[in-house]
């Protein structure tokens, strides 16, 4: 018997965190995914978590079975400000990574609605905003089927260190 449980990741998670960040960097062939070193990973993962209220979470999903707890999906959520659609707190669902053995689960969608849960816990955010490759189908399947509608936006971005 198993069961998913999401929480929000403390400093205790990094090692389980790293290991997903990696696995997501490393299997994606998309340009835009970098693939920076454990390293600046465990950095990463310190800086957000030192400051939650103003940097952001992560969101981590196990697997619990009756012999161990497996890390198998996690979610960055960062806050950020706009003004559109109206003026004030935005939160940016910066990555959503499920481990391939876990995919079809509902893992993706359990993970957004805890984004969703940790967003309207702080009371100023607004909306919650992410992007996914016009050509990943998989993932706008998950977000289609969770009701959810694509912005008519193109992204564009500005690569200031190589």
């Amino acid at each position: 018997m198993s069961s998913i449980n999401i929480h929000v990741a403390t400093e205790l998670d990094i090692p389980e965190l790293v290991l997903l960040m990696r696995a997501y960097c490393d299997k994606s062939d998309e340009p835009h995914v970098a693939k920076p070193s454990n390293e600046n990973l465990i950095k990463l993962c310190h800086n957000v978590l030192n400051d939650p209220e103003h940097n952001g979470i992560y969101l981590l999903a196990r697997k619990n079975t009756n012999e161990n707890k497996q890390a198998i999906g996690f979610a960055s959520l960062f806050w950020s400000w706009s003004f559109v659609p109206s003026p004030g707190r935005q939160a940016i669902l910066s990555d959503l990574y499920v481990t391939p053995n876990a995919r079809g689960l509902g893992i993706a969608g359990s993970l957004i609605q805890a984004c969703q849960e940790q967003a309207r816990q702080r009371k100023n955010i607004l909306s919650i905003s992410w992007q996914t490759a016009s050509d990943n189908y998989s993932a706008q399947k998950v977000y289609h089927r969770l009701g959810l509608v694509p912005s008519h936006c193109v992204d564009y971005e500005l690569v200031l260190f190589e």
